[in-house]
């Protein structure tokens, strides 16, 4: 997958981030709410099930970034994610 390019994906509420093969290669979390919760994203592109492939554990009010260290993680089918209120989640995926 060397040479491709990394595109941005951003969410307010649970749903697709990405369909088919990639590799996630970092992420951005807004938490504004206060409240604890987990942003969970899995490796489907159509529902919160099968292989987690990252999960971010929020709590109070925040931003945070990571940029996933060597070639990313790989994903088979896409990316769903599954989001707390007041949460919005940025996903870097290169195709």
């Amino acid at each position: 997958m060397a040479g491709n390019e990394v595109k941005a994906v951003h969410r307010h509420d649970s749903g697709s981030f990405a369909s088919g093969r990639g590799r996630l290669m970092g992420f951005m979390i807004n938490h504004d709410t206060g409240a604890t919760g987990q942003a969970i994203v899995y490796d489907n592109a159509s529902a919160a099930s099968g292989t987690i492939i990252i999960e971010i554990d929020e709590s109070d009010r925040g931003f945070f970034g990571m940029e996933i260290p060597g070639d990313g993680i790989l994903f088979e089918n896409g990316l769903y994610g599954t989001l707390p209120i007041g949460v919005s989640l940025t996903l870097f995926v290169q195709r």
